[in-house]
C-alpha cells in the first residue's frame, strides 16, 4: 500500500514536469495564483514530509537505496524549512521564485520529469 504511494508520488512528479515542458504557465500560474493560500502551505508541508518519509522508511527496497535516502532527507530538510520560514515568507519566496524562473520553467520541468522517472524506476 504505501509503495503504491510512492508510485503515485512519481507518477505526479513525472505529470507536473511533462506539463512543464509542454506548458508551463499552466503550472506557473497556479502556483502564484495559490501562494496566499494557508491549505496549499500546508499541503506543501505535508507532501514533502510524506514523501521523504515514505523515501527513507522504503529506500533499502529501491534499486539505488543511497540515492533514496539522500532525496528522503532532502525532501524532509525541505518541509523543515518551509514550516520554519511561515507562510508569509513561503508566499512571497513562491511569488518571486515563480516570477524568476519563467525563463527556466522548461529545464525545471525536465529535472522533474527526470525525478518523477527515477522514483518510478527505483522502485519497480
Amino acid at each position: 500500500m504505501l509503495l503504491t504511494i510512492i508510485f503515485l508520488f512519481g507518477t505526479l512528479i513525472v505529470l507536473a514536469g511533462i506539463i512543464l515542458l509542454v506548458k508551463p504557465e499552466v503550472i506557473l500560474d497556479l502556483i502564484t495564483e495559490h501562494a496566499d493560500n494557508p491549505v496549499m502551505f500546508g499541503a506543501v508541508i505535508v507532501m514533502r514530509l510524506a514523501l521523504g518519509l515514505l523515501l527513507l522508511t522504503y529506500a533499502s527496497l529501491s534499486r539505488f537505496p543511497k540515492t533514496v535516502i539522500f532525496f528522503g532527507w532532502i525532501a524532509v530538510i525541505a518541509a523543515v524549512a518551509i514550516a520554519w520560514m511561515g507562510q508569509e515568507r513561503f508566499s512571497s519566496l513562491v511569488k518571486w521564485i515563480a516570477g524568476e524562473i519563467q525563463p527556466w520553467s522548461r529545464v525545471g520541468g525536465g529535472v522533474a520529469l527526470l525525478f518523477g522517472l527515477f522514483l518510478l524506476y527505483s522502485f519497480l
